[in-house]
């Protein structure tokens, strides 16, 4: 492979290879904010279902009791 094709050397600093680079690095700091954004939502929707379950024990002990 070294003796045919693009040398290391210049492979390696290429243009394409510096492009590819910073996509890779916007890519996963885009993704880092939306997984960031999400956790909110995600914690809003564990809290309504521990409070629906709150509301399910209680309409079992008020029908089980009364």
């Amino acid at each position: 492979m070294a003796r045919s094709g693009i040398p290391l050397s210049e492979w390696n600093g290429s243009a394409e290879t510096q492009r590819l680079r910073e996509s890779i690095e916007t890519f996963n700091e885009q993704s880092a904010r939306q997984s960031a954004e999400m956790i909110t939502p995600t914690r809003w929707i564990c809290a309504l279902t521990i409070l629906m379950l709150v509301g399910l024990v209680v309409q079992i002990l008020l029908a089980v009791v009364g």
